[in-house]
């Protein structure tokens, strides 16, 4: 195992197994070499963070077939991710672009740009026409909030309140907990309708409390805050932007959304109607 005080002995160049890094991974990968540990490994993924105090920024290594995280840097086979030898709690050392491990190193060769969420602003009677449809369809997925914490579906209706974010950072088990999750697609959510002014009150909201949350959860949380996400949740977004609310291809996207992970898909979903709720106007009674 490497420890930060040992030397590391850097493989040549050309034994460096090639990666793509995506433009928004953190830029400790591209600075001075620095100690960094294992937070978790997985069979097609692993996730790295500087052992520094303040930084919090996770780097994902990701084999093909792992669910594509935004900042990730991709490899070209789960052979050059197993070939690295991690596990949760190994020492690396990662900048300049290279990863170097006790079985080998990564060296980025090229770059990636993950897809962002679009942003839809219609006219309000056929934008509330589509949100409408979309938590329709959201609110038909059977099982939805089967497996979350009950205190999350307490805290759901205050989601966009001063005090709703506090009460769902980090709640729930996990390395993204389903609190989270909510709050990533509640921004998500709030950009793809267009409402700026609601997002940056819940970016402004969240920034405070991120150090009560996973390293991890975190990354995706700021993420999330800009726009970008996991294919499945862009791709339903893109599609519902593209005019399919009543198109059964939407609905297998929200289904692909719930495939992710054990809660975080659903819990991302909930999030995202709690928004879409919140953007359709309450009908006002006639006069009586």
């Amino acid at each position: 195992m490497l420890t930060s005080d040992a030397p590391v002995r850097r493989p040549r160049v050309l034994d460096a197994r090639p990666a793509a890094a995506s433009t928004l991974g953190p830029a400790w990968l591209h600075g001075p070499p620095r100690p960094a540990r294992v937070a978790a490994a997985f069979d097609l993924a692993a996730y790295l963070l500087p052992t520094d105090e303040g930084e919090h920024e996770v780097l994902p290594l990701l084999a093909p077939g792992a669910l594509v995280l935004p900042g990730g840097l991709r490899l070209g086979s789960a052979h050059d991710l197993h070939g690295l030898r991690l596990r949760a709690g190994t020492e690396v050392i990662v900048g300049q672009g290279r990863v170097v491990a006790p079985g080998g190193s990564l060296a980025v060769r090229r770059t990636w740009r993950p897809a962002p969420t679009p942003v839809s602003v219609p006219s309000p009677a056929a934008g509330s026409a589509r949100r409408t449809r979309l938590s329709q369809l959201v609110r038909s997925l059977p099982g939805l909030a089967d497996d979350l914490p009950p205190a999350l579906l307490e805290a759901l209706p205050r989601l966009l309140t001063p005090t709703g974010p506090a009460a769902l950072v980090g709640l729930g088990p996990g390395l993204t907990p389903a609190g989270d999750d909510v709050l990533c697609g509640a921004l998500l959510g709030l950009r793809a309708t267009g409402d700026e002014p609601a997002r940056a009150r819940l970016e402004e909201r969240l920034a405070p409390l991120l150090h009560r949350t996973t390293a991890l959860s975190a990354t995706l949380l700021r993420h999330a805050a800009l726009g970008y996400a996991v294919p499945p949740v862009v791709d339903l977004l893109r599609a519902w932007h593209d005019g399919l609310a009543d198109d059964p291809r939407l609905r297998r996207h929200a289904e692909d959304v719930v495939a992710v992970g054990h809660t975080s898909g659903a819990a991302l979903l909930l999030g995202l109607d709690a928004v879409l709720h919140h953007a359709i106007p309450t009908p006002k009674e006639g006069p009586s």
